[in-house]
């Protein structure tokens, strides 16, 4: 007879046997007793040993045991991470990352090796000094230049109007350099240096060129209309004449008796620059954003226009606009944009790209050439803040005659 206790016990079992049925297999063991290490990576040298910027150049690494699978290898700068470009086994290429610091102990570590290589000490510049020039709560600049020892001149406005023109030294030390004019004219588009050290700026939206006196000081009238449109920005050729560009079109040159001569360009000209024999100009002619070159003949005319580099290829129509433009000695071309790169240069085979690509922010103002290798750039409170960079080129500018 089968009791109740029985069949209890009888559905225990099935249901523990049941259990058992489906119980999981314990996992494998990780430990792997024919696991063997790859070779300890070995670092040898970084090139270029020196001047390497932080964020911009690509460096060489050269060494030992490395993955030619570029993923495969972890480049550390202290506790920075760098991007590995292309890789063999014997040489790593990456961008240097944004650290700019002396002593930085890289390392790299290759998968499938337990140890990662020596520590290689290695120095990072700064490509960027931001707030070179100390702008105040709401100060903004606007025009800028410098003169042959390096300081720099920033024609300057907050909140109420023109502050004046500030001189800043290589040290930073701020002074006054210019009052602003008046209520009416409180600041200066463009600024550059001519002959005798005179301050030669414009007011946008007017036909008259000032002069503040070398040293400083208050600003008088130089030349007032007589010929002259509107203008967009201002330089010096060689022997002294100014040459400008008109803001609603044509291009301006001012003799040092002040003889006006009209050359026809048409568009909304916003920057000029005498390079190498001939006169560039950029700004918007139809919907397109344009540097256009006009070679020298003499002295006294202008041959035949020439596109050289049309922005809006980069950025489409109606987009973003040359406000700036200056060459490097070797003949790369920087215009200064209001676009979200700020800065592009266009090589002598026309190729171009964003300088400094994701460390340069804000519209360029204005730009111009400092002492040796510094590029100063006025930027915009948009995005913002508003500052004066300098920039760290590592390379030379191309003369600018008014300082000569």
């Amino acid at each position: 007879m089968i009791t109740r206790a029985t069949v209890l016990l009888l559905a225990v079992l099935l249901i523990a046997g049941a259990w058992m049925g489906c119980k999981e297999n314990p996992p494998a063991s990780l430990y792997d007793p024919s696991y063997v290490s790859g070779p300890q990576p070995k670092v040898t040298g970084i090139a270029p040993a020196t001047g390497a910027l932080a964020g911009v150049t690509t460096l060489t690494i050269t060494g030992q045991n490395f993955s030619t699978d570029p993923a495969s290898n972890l480049v550390f700068f202290d506790k920075s991470l760098a991007t590995v470009l292309s890789a063999t086994a014997t040489q790593l290429q990456l961008k240097a990352p944004q650290l700019a610091k002396d002593s930085i102990k890289v390392k790299v570590a290759v998968y499938k090796s337990d140890l990662f290589s020596d520590p290689y000490l290695f120095k990072l510049d700064t490509a960027t000094f931001d707030k070179y020039a100390s702008f105040g709560a709401g100060e903004e600049g606007l025009g800028i230049e410098c003169d042959a020892a390096g300081n720099l001149y920033v024609s300057m406005i907050n909140a109420s109007g023109g502050i004046g023109v500030k001189k800043f030294t290589a040290t930073g030390v701020r002074s006054d350099y210019s009052p602003a004019f008046s209520s009416t004219v409180p600041s200066w588009k463009s600024m550059k240096f001519g002959p005798g050290g005179a301050l030669y700026c414009f007011n946008a939206g007017r036909t008259i060129i000032f002069s503040i006196p070398a040293g400083g000081g208050t600003a008088a009238v130089w030349k007032n209309a007589g010929g002259l449109g509107l203008m967009g920005d201002l330089d010096f050729d060689a022997d002294g004449n100014i040459w400008a560009a008109g803001s609603t079109g044509n291009i301006y040159k001012v003799t040092p008796a002040k003889v006006v001569s009209v050359f026809p360009c048409v568009g909304t000209l916003r920057a000029i620059r005498v390079y190498n024999g001939a006169v560039y100009v950029g700004g918007k002619r139809d919907s397109l954003e344009k540097v256009w070159k006009y070679p020298l003949i003499g002295a006294d005319s202008l041959d035949a226009e020439q596109d050289y580099f049309n922005l809006s290829t980069v950025y489409g129509a109606n987009s973003s606009g040359v406000y700036a433009l200056t060459f490097s000695s070797d003949g790369d071309l920087f215009i200064g944009t209001d676009n979200a790169e700020s800065i592009r240069v266009v090589h002598p085979s026309k190729a171009s790209e964003a300088y400094y690509a994701g460390l340069l922010k804000g519209g360029t103002v204005s730009m111009c050439w400092g002492k040796g290798t510094d590029l100063f750039q006025s930027r915009s409170s948009v995005p913002g803040p508003a500052a004066a960079i300098r920039i760290n080129t590592q390379k030379t500018g191309a003369p600018y005659y008014g300082r000569q």
